[in-house]
């Protein structure tokens, strides 16, 4: 009789612990939203200093620069 005992006791802790388990899932959920929106808006705000210090303009010219250079060995390969 004793084993029946622990049984229920078991499937009821068991029962317990799942639904506790989803109920801080359902709990996360918007906390995990709030965590992402902070790193969107942190990213935003990197982007904009970044763009009026007037760095994506060197970017651009170095990257600009190097496909220049990229193409011009391909079209010495290509002619030699």
């Amino acid at each position: 009789m004793s084993s029946v005992i622990f049984e229920q006791y078991v499937r009821t802790a068991v029962t317990k612990l799942a639904h506790d388990l989803r109920e801080r899932m359902r709990e996360q959920r918007g906390q995990t939203t709030v965590e992402w929106l902070v790193i969107m808006v942190g990213l935003v705000a990197l982007a904009g200093v970044l763009a009026s210090s007037g760095i994506w303009n060197d970017v651009a010219s170095s990257l600009g620069d190097a496909f220049t250079h990229l193409i011009d060995t391909v079209k010495g390969k290509v002619d030699g």
